[in-house]
């Protein structure tokens, strides 16, 4: 790897990468969320070696390429909520119990987490018991930021399922709030 190379990629990194992240925000309305598009997009680039390119063919593309990070980034999210008019009205059941043969939903509740894999739990209760960030969790695990955002929609689309199968409504509300609660982060 040439020092050239390095030098004309921080280069680029300097000149492009405030311009890119408030473009990236417009789009997001989230800074950190802005930030890691706009770096992803940087990683994205270094590894394909596309920071060769003339000047202005590299800004058009990063511009470009932000926007549709960004736009791939909104569907993503939307994809992830879920509306309350999906499950119908029969799959609700008495806040005392649950549709497993008079199972407390409390119990449906409490064993939710415990049917994640591991890592995806443990990042699921650093994030929603202890009330971590992302980056502090990654920090903590010592994985990358990247990483605890997929274990997190992992574990919210785990938990989706897991909603659905037992059919508890209130069970239902909670991991509707908790993935506007992830999504908001």
């Amino acid at each position: 790897m040439s020092a050239d190379r390095k030098d004309i990629f921080k280069s680029r990194f300097q000149e492009h990468y405030s311009r890119l992240c408030c473009i990236a925000y417009g789009y997001v309305s989230d800074q950190d969320d802005a930030e890691d598009i706009v770096q992803e997009l940087f990683i994205s680039v270094w590894n394909k070696r596309l920071d060769g390119m003339p000047e202005k063919e590299f800004a058009a593309y990063m511009t470009t390429s932000v926007r549709n990070s960004c736009v791939s980034f909104l569907r993503k999210r939307r994809d992830d909520t879920v509306s309350i008019d999906a499950y119908p009205a029969s799959a609700s059941c008495m806040p005392d119990e649950g549709p497993e043969e008079g199972k407390p939903l409390q119990d449906i509740m409490e064993s939710a987490p415990d049917t994640l894999p591991a890592r995806c739990r443990e990042v699921f209760l650093l994030a929603k018991l202890h009330g971590l960030k992302y980056r502090e969790i990654a920090e903590k695990l010592e994985v990358s930021e990247k990483t605890v955002e997929n274990q997190m929609t992992k574990a919210v689309k785990l938990l989706r399922m897991y909603v659905a199968e037992h059919g508890a409504l209130l069970v239902t509300v909670a991991v509707i709030i908790l993935s506007i609660i992830i999504n908001c982060e």
